[in-house]
C-alpha cells in the first residue's frame, strides 16, 4: 500500500510517499481502508517537531495522520460491520503509532465511530475529534439550557464545533470571535450569528454589546495566547473558562483581577483523557444532532492523497474555515 512518512520531525519538505505492507489489525483492532485522512493542526505540530516539551517523543519512523474517515474491511471483534463507514482519531494517531495518510490504517476499535449519514467523509475525518472535543468541553464547564455561552475562534474546528453544539443544546445565546472581517463573512454566510470581528471591536465590547451588557457563563477557549487573556472580561459571576488549545500561542498573561471580580475559573482540558465511555457519549449525541440537521461540520476542501505536503501548508499557513482532508 502506499503511505506518506517521515524519518525525521524536520517539516513538510521531507514527507516521503512509500510503498509499506498492507497491515493486519491485531487484538481490538479494526482494519479501515482510508478515504479520507484529515489533514489537522496536530499533524503540523507533529511533522515540525513543534509539539510541548512534555509530551512523549514521537515514534519514528512515522506515518502521519491524527485523524481520518474510512470503510472498515476487518472488522475483527468489533461491533462494526465489514463496509461500514467510519471516523476515528486519538493522541495516538500520526505520534505514537502509524496514522491515517496511508491506504490502510489499523484502529482501536474504541478510537472510532460510525459516520452519521449526512456527514460526507472528509467532513467527518475532523469532526471524528472536533465535536467530542467541545462536546466534553461544555459538559466539564457545567452547560445547560439557558446559559449563555462565548466559544472563541469561528472558523476552526473546535470553535465551530462549541458553537454550533451549544446552539443545538438550548444555549441563550451563543457568541464567537473572529480576528478577520473575511471570516467573519464567511461565518454570517455559513449561519453563525453573534460573531465579534476582533480586527474592529474587542471582545469585551463585542460580547457586553451582544448579551445586554453582561458577561457570559461560560467560555470554551481553543485559541490561547491573550485571546485567553482577553476571555476574563468577557465573564460573569461564577463562570468558568475551559480552555483547550494554543493556536494563538503557548502562554498566556491573564489579569488576575478579571478573575478575582466574578469568581471565576479557568481549567485546561483535552479530550484524550477521556474515558471510552466519554468518547462513545459525545458521538452519540453528535450523531443524533447531525442526523436531526441541528449540526453540520463545515469542510473547506480536499487534497489528491499525493498533495500532502500542500495540504499540510495549506492548514498552517491559511487558517482555512473549516476541516481539510487528503482523498484516495
Amino acid at each position: 500500500m502506499r503511505a506518506w512518512l517521515i524519518e525525521a520531525q524536520t517539516g513538510s519538505k521531507d514527507l516521503k510517499l512509500v510503498e509499506r505492507e498492507k497491515p493486519t489489525p491485531q487484538g481490538s483492532e479494526i482494519l479501515v481502508k482510508m478515504t479520507a485522512p484529515g489533514v489537522v493542526p496536530f499533524d503540523v505540530a507533529v511533522i515540525n517537531n513543534e509539539n510541548e516539551a512534555n509530551f512523549p517523543p514521537a515514534s519514528l519512523p512515522l506515518v502521519p495522520g491524527n485523524q481520518g474517515a474510512g470503510i472498515v474491511e476487518d472488522a475483527g471483534t468489533s461491533k462494526f460491520k465489514v463496509g461500514d463507514r467510519v471516523m476515528f482519531g486519538a493522541f495516538l494517531y500520526g505520534f505514537m503509532r502509524s496514522g491515517s495518510w496511508a491506504e490502510y490504517c489499523t484502529v482501536l476499535a474504541d478510537h472510532a465511530w460510525v459516520i452519521p449519514a449526512s456527514v460526507s467523509d472528509g467532513a467527518a475525518a475532523q469532526a471524528a475529534v472536533a465535536y467530542p472535543t467541545a462536546y466534553r468541553a461544555l459538559m466539564e464547564a457545567g452547560f445547560a439550557p439557558g446559559k449563555t455561552v462565548l466559544a472563541t475562534g469561528i472558523g476552526g474546528s473546535v470553535g465551530n464545533a462549541a458553537y454550533q453544539l451549544a446552539r443545538a443544546l438550548g444555549a441563550a445565546k451563543v457568541i464567537s470571535t473572529t480576528g478577520s472581517t473575511q471570516k467573519a463573512e464567511q461565518a454570517a454566510q455559513a449561519g453563525f450569528d453573534n460573531v465579534i470581528d476582533l480586527s474592529k471591536q474587542s471582545m469585551q465590547e463585542g460580547v457586553h454589546a451582544l448579551n445586554g451588557g453582561e458577561g457570559v457563563d461560560i467560555v470554551i477557549d481553543s485559541i490561547g495566547g491573550q485571546v485567553l487573556a482577553e476571555t476574563l472580561k468577557c465573564i460573569r459571576r461564577y463562570s468558568k473558562i475551559i480552555t483547550l488549545g494554543f493556536a494563538a500561542g503557548r502562554q498566556s498573561t491573564i489579569t488576575l483581577a478579571d478573575l478575582i471580580l466574578y469568581r471565576g475559573s479557568v481549567q485546561g482540558y483535552g479530550v484524550y483523557t477521556c474515558s471510552p465511555e466519554e468518547w462513545a457519549d459525545a458521538w452519540t449525541v453528535f450523531t443524533s444532532l447531525a442526523d436531526a440537521g441541528k449540526v453540520k461540520p463545515l469542510f473547506d476542501r480536499s487534497f489528491p492523497f499525493e498533495e500532502a505536503a500542500a495540504a499540510l501548508e495549506y492548514v498552517a499557513k491559511a487558517r482555512p474555515f473549516g476541516g481539510v482532508a487528503l482523498h484516495l
